[in-house]
This record gives C-alpha cells, structure tokens and sequence, in this order.
C-alpha cells in the first residue's frame, strides 16, 4: 500500500468518528429547542476541505514555495484584521473570527499555522548553507514568527500563539539553527512569559484550576471536572452513541476543543485508544513521507505539517484529560469548527502532493544525491542529514 494511501484512510476514519459524534451532540442541543445547525455546517466544511484537499494533492507542493512570502503577508492581514472592532468577531471574550454569516467565518490564526510552516520551510531551503549563523538562521526567521505569534496574543490567544512558536523553533532545530541561540532566547523571554502567564488573571485562574480544580469547581476548575466525570463515565467500551450525558449542557464546548472527552464518554476506553492509535499512525506516515522527500523543502514542509498535527493533538488529549492546563486547541479532523478542519485538510492534500512526486521522481534523494561533494555544503547540511537518519529509523519499522 502506498503511504499516500494510509494517509487518506487514517483521515477518513478520523472524519467518521468527527461526523458521528458531532451529530450526537447537536442532536442534544435539537432535542432542547436550541438548533445551533452545527452538524450541518460540519458536514459543509468537511465537503469543502475534501476538494481543497484533493486540489493540493494534485497541485504542484513547489509553488507553495513560490508563494511562501505573500501567503505570509496575506496571514498578518488576515490577523490584523480580525483586532478591528466591527471585523473581528468576540465570542468567549475573544477576538479570533473573521465572520461573513452564520455558516461561514475564518480563524486567521488557523492560516497563519500553515503560512508559517510554508514561509519557515521555503527559508530553509534557501538558506540552509547559512542556519548556523545567528541573523540568517535565527534572528530573520524567529522575528518573522514573533511578529505572528504577537499579534495572535493581542486576541488574546496565548495557547495558539505558543503553539506556533513551539512548531517553528522544531523546524528551525531540525534545520540547522544552533541550539545555544534557542537556549538563551528562551532565558530572556522568562519575564515576558511570567508577565503573560501569572498577572493575567483568567489565565492565573486556569494555572490554579490545572493545580487543584476542587477549589473553584463551578469556576476555573468546572471544565475538567466535567472531563473527568465524562471520559471515567465512558469506561472500557462507552455508553453508545448518543449516550453520552456530559454533552447534555455540562460540559461546555463538547464538539469542539472537548470533543475527545465526548468520545471517551460514548466509545470507552477502546475509542479513545483508537482515536490515539490513528494519530500516531498518522504521524508514522508522515515521517515516511518526509524521510522519501526529494528536496529540502518538500522535507521540511511534510516535517512542519506532521507536526503541527502531532502536536495539536497530544495538547488537546493532554488538555482534555487534566495532564495541561485547560486551552482551547482543537483535535484536528475531529472538532467541529471551519477553519481548523480546512486547513487541517489542506494540510494533508499537502502531504499526499509530496508523497506522489516522492514516488513519481526519478531523481535521488536529497541527502543521496552524489554531487554535493564540498566540505561546507557537507557541515551545512548535518542537522539535516542527522535528522533524516532518525525518520529513516523510523520510516523503515515493521509490523511483520
């Protein structure tokens, strides 16, 4: 079976479990009086992404590198626009959705994910001689990230703006970037962290919560009460579809950034065991996909988006289960909500298009290719080269 293929059935089957339990909720909010219509809009996103997802596949991944700078000037306007009174849409407190009508809005901070996956790949490729130094290969790329990250926080959304700070310093390490930099980065930004974190008060408050919950359990703490109630409901094998009572208006934001929990509750331990296995199949995939890459930049490009889904899904699954503090990060392919689904999906036609060309290319390898012969080219590249021998380890593992 090609890769490319597991990918699509391991999205699929995450799609089945997103559908059914999406409808198990909305039914619950029908059966009220209250018709939020959010299974139908799910379904409508689900359609849309399916053919941008086939549209990547079948598009030329290269062009995203051609691409790279105004999809990133496109992602600050897009964020920009969203801290403008009578643009950007508060919901929960917060400023994050550009929204058109009922059924249709966009979450800037979602397209600035990817942009910057896209722009921090296209840098390296074309500088990776140059990663080593501190303006090529740390200062430019990481102001590029901070400026993102900055106008993601003035929402406020402090968890998405670390997450892509977080997806971009992997990226900038496995490039090439010099650990020490990143190592005394992280030193001086301390204050400003401790500013964000302990004299922001809904945010102190959720430190607590994750601490001890008991203390404000209709407060701070209300939400992984309610999470733990659910998912320790649910047992070994649920109790069915639709029989999950936490959705019943206790648990807030059940089909979305808690959807795991919902799951847990009506598919048991065994579902919510499912639903770990298919991610982390899918990130086996992808790094089968990144280590066949013929070029820099198809390698760090797979490499960012494997990520981004690695990683959003175990903040989620740690969120949801009291292991983080409580932040709202979507389970990608599984939540309900536009923007993270559709660019979750472009993320995989993504994926699929750097597959194909793998497989269709009659060149060589990048780290195989015989006529790189110079001793720098050789030390630029070493991050790479140690990095593509790891997910050449874990490429090469069988089953049988």
């Amino acid at each position: 079976m090609k890769t490319w293929h597991s990918i699509i059935y391991i999205v699929v089957a995450l799609l089945g479990f997103s559908i059914i339990t999406v409808f198990s909720t909305d039914m619950s909010t029908i059966r009220s009086g209250v018709n939020s219509y959010q299974f139908t809009k799910h379904l409508l996103w689900i359609f849309v992404g399916t053919l941008l997802l086939i549209t990547m596949a079948k598009v030329d991944y290269h062009y995203l590198q051609k691409l790279s700078i105004p999809l990133l000037v496109i992602s600050f306007i897009l964020i920009s626009l969203v801290l403008i009174p009578g643009i950007g849409t508060v919901t929960n407190g917060a400023r994050r959705w550009i929204r058109f009508s009922n059924f249709f809005g966009i979450q800037p901070s979602e397209f600035a994910k990817l942009s910057i996956i896209i722009f921090i790949s296209s840098y390296i490729a074309k500088n990776h001689n140059l990663m080593s130094g501190f303006i090529k290969g740390f200062a430019t790329p990481l102001g590029i990230t901070a400026l993102t990250s900055g106008l993601i926080i003035m929402e406020p959304d402090f968890g998405t703006s670390a997450f892509i700070a977080i997806l971009s310093l992997i990226m900038l390490i496995v490039g090439g970037t010099r650990i020490i930099y990143i190592f005394f980065t992280a030193i001086a930004s301390v204050p400003f962290i401790y500013k964000l974190l302990f004299e922001v008060s809904f945010r102190l408050d959720r430190l607590k919560a994750f601490l001890d919950p008991w203390k404000d359990p209709l407060g701070a703490g209300y939400h992984i009460i309610q999470s733990w109630i659910a998912l320790g409901s649910g047992g070994l094998t649920g109790l069915g579809v639709g029989g999950s009572r936490q959705k019943l208006f206790f648990l807030p934001e059940s089909s979305s950034d808690f959807i795991f929990t919902i799951i847990g509750e009506e598919f048991g331990f065994i579902g919510a065991m499912i639903i770990i296995s298919l991610f982390v199949l899918l990130i086996w995939q992808g790094l089968k996909i990144i280590h066949a890459a013929k070029d820099i930049f198809g390698f760090f490009l797979g490499l960012g988006i494997t990520v981004m889904f690695g990683l959003q899904a175990a903040i989620n699954i740690a969120v949801v289960s009291g292991r983080m503090p409580t932040k709202g990060i979507p389970l990608p392919f599984i939540s309900s909500g536009g923007s993270s689904l559709l660019f979750s999906m472009i993320g995989i036609g993504i994926l699929v298009n750097i597959a194909r060309q793998s497989l269709e290319s009659e060149t060589s390898n990048l780290l195989t290719d015989k006529t790189e012969t110079s001793e720098t080219s050789n030390n630029s590249i070493l991050p790479l080269r140690i990095w593509h021998n790891v997910t050449s380890k874990i490429a090469s593992f069988s089953w049988r």
